[in-house]
Formats: C-alpha cells, sequence, structure tokens
C-alpha cells in the first residue's frame, strides 16, 4: 500500500523555517500580529508536484551548477537508486514552522512515473574561495584601484561579480541559501567553478568598484564553509498516467474537508480562505478559534504549532495539501508574533 505523505515527512533532515507576514475571522491586509493563513488554487493535483524540468531546479548558491553536473547526480539517482549532491534542494524543503518539510516530488521517465524522497539531510563543510562586495561611504584611498562599468571583465567572473552586487541589492542574509558572513554576502566557488581560472580570486583586480552611483570594496578570502547535504531516493510508482494520478491522489493530501461534516465555524474559515483576493489574507488574533484550529488539525499543522507566545519570530507552514468542495488548494500558515 503507498506511504502517505505524512509518514515521509520524519525521514528528511530539517533546517530552520523562515518568512513574512490579527480580530478573529476576518481579511485585512494592515494588521499584523496572530495568524495569517493563505490559500493558493490548485489547476491540477498532479501536475502540480510532477517535477517536468529537474535541471532548472537552481542550486542553493549564487551562481548555480553546471547543468552537466545536475545530469550526471539525476542519472547516478536513476542508475543506483540513490544519489547524495550538494546544494541541490531537488526534492525542494518547504518552510514547516522552525523545521521543514519535503515537498512532494516526482519525475517522468521512459513513460514511467516515480517518487523522489529526501533520506537524510546533513551539514558538511567544504573549503571555499570568496568574492564579495560591500557597500562604503568613504572615499577610497588615493592607492586605490576603482574599477567602473564594464569593469573589464569577461564571462564566469563578469557573473561573479554582478551576482555579489546582487546579493547587496538583495538584502538578504538567506539569499538562496547563503548566509552572510561577517556581514557580507558572498559567491562561493563551489565545485563548477574553478578558482585557478578567475582573476577575481585570490587577488582581485581592483580594490573598489563604483556601480549605480555607490561605491563597493571588494573583498575576496578562502573561508571553511557549511553547507547542505543531502541523499535522495527514487522509487517507481507508476507505470501509468492513470495509476500515477491514483497515487497522487492517494498520497499527497493531507486533508479533505467535506463540507457537510464541518462545524458552521470550520466552514466560515475554509469560506473566507478560499474566497479571498489574492492579495488579501485571513486572519485572526490569538488565541485560536474553534474553526482555524479545526483546520490547522486536519492539515496536520496543529501538530508543529507552538503556543503563540513560544515565537520570538515569524514562522510559516507552507503547501498543506488539501480539498475542498471539489477543488484542490494549497494552504499556507503564517505566524507572525
Amino acid at each position: 500500500m503507498p506511504r502517505s505523505r505524512r509518514s515521509l515527512l520524519r525521514s528528511a533532515g530539517v533546517v530552520a523555517g523562515l518568512t513574512t507576514t490579527v480580530g478573529a475571522g476576518c481579511l485585512s491586509l494592515g494588521a499584523t500580529g496572530g495568524y495569517r493563513l493563505i490559500v493558493h488554487d490548485v489547476a491540477d493535483l498532479t501536475d502540480e508536484f510532477l517535477l517536468a524540468q529537474p535541471m532548472a531546479v537552481r542550486a542553493e548558491t549564487r551562481i548555480d551548477y553546471d547543468t552537466g553536473t545536475k545530469e550526471d547526480w539525476l542519472a547516478e539517482l536513476f542508475e543506483t537508486g540513490s544519489v547524495t549532491a550538494v546544494q541541490w534542494p531537488l526534492v525542494r524543503p518547504d518552510d514547516w514552522g522552525t523545521e521543514t518539510r519535503p515537498r512532494p516530488t516526482f519525475l517522468r521517465r521512459d513513460g514511467s512515473y516515480h517518487e523522489v524522497t529526501t533520506e537524510t539531510t546533513r551539514q558538511v563543510e567544504r573549503d571555499r574561495w570568496l568574492f564579495a562586495v560591500q557597500r562604503t561611504d568613504e572615499e577610497p584611498p588615493d592607492s586605490a584601484t576603482v574599477a567602473g562599468e564594464p569593469f573589464g571583465l569577461v564571462g564566469k567572473d563578469l557573473e561573479v561579480l554582478q551576482a555579489a552586487l546582487d546579493a547587496v541589492y538583495a538584502g538578504s542574509d538567506g539569499f538562496l541559501g547563503e548566509p552572510d558572513i561577517d556581514g557580507l554576502h558572498p559567491v562561493q566557488y563551489h565545485q563548477d567553478m574553478d578558482p585557478g581560472e578567475s582573476d577575481l580570486v585570490p587577488d582581485p583586480p581592483f580594490d573598489y568598484v563604483d556601480y549605480a552611483g555607490d561605491t563597493y570594496r571588494v573583498v575576496a578570502e578562502e573561508r571553511t564553509v557549511t553547507v547542505p547535504e543531502r541523499t535522495f531516493a527514487v522509487e517507481q510508482v507508476a507505470s501509468s498516467r492513470e495509476g500515477f494520478e491514483a497515487y497522487v491522489h492517494d498520497t499527497v493530501p493531507d486533508a479533505r474537508f467535506d463540507r457537510d461534516a464541518l462545524s458552521e465555524a470550520t466552514r466560515d474559515v475554509l469560506d473566507t480562505a478560499v474566497d479571498s483576493e489574492p492579495d488579501d489574507r485571513y486572519h485572526e488574533e490569538p488565541p485560536l478559534s474553534d474553526g482555524l484550529e479545526t483546520v490547522l488539525d486536519d492539515l496536520g499543522i496543529a501538530t508543529d504549532l507552538r503556543p503563540h507566545d513560544g515565537y520570538d519570530d515569524p514562522a510559516v507552514f507552507r503547501n498543506a495539501v488539501a480539498s475542498y468542495e471539489g477543488d484542490w488548494y494549497t494552504f499556507e500558515l503564517i505566524v507572525e508574533p
């Protein structure tokens, strides 16, 4: 018998969650604090989780891995049944409170359908060269070399510099999975980037760059960094589209809401959330109403939900899957202190 989605959730490693994000049972754009429920329509449950282009899954780096590297990993996965990959989230880890849970992921190969699961996740250390830029308000010293566009770079080096500048503008210390290092947002030279072929490390040809009216100090150094390593497993689950559809509908959903069996309070929560405009959000101030609590319990969120005063930072539970009145949806709960 197929394993349900919940039976697979605890087999994968966990990492910290993230996010952004209230009068009970209402819609609002401006209120803060409490619980916010977001609902997204799913046109086709089967296609929602079928990964049509696995090579398009970006590595968790500012410069993506080469397509050939991903193709080699995918070939090994199907040849041996498992593969270990560094910083390539073939099975996406969705935020789930203060942890994560793996997104249901399926691949079609040679006319058959296969489920990919994350068996283990661990953090590993790698020695890598890093390149970063840091905005400064100070005038560069007279002895410094200052470069302006087009910077005199070509190929991968120009891509690295642009990625470093973009990282500063993104202003996120978790941009594409890479934390900041001493306040910097560096580009890491990973296995598909040879530092020996780069003019930017170990000695950049300039000390500062002028870009978009700002001045940036250039930093290049070698560090030991910590990155995620995941082992994926694959298993054939169907040999036909019909069989695949049946498998997905049997194993992926977290809940199936039967309107006739729900209390009026629970129906009100679901009706309001499902019928809201895309930019609106259903929200409540704590404590949870009986209706929202029932919804979260059925979705499997309540089990991992802390009391509201147990959150110092925002937390989000993403992509719980459920049907309601014949339609499929993904549900997202945001908890904001």
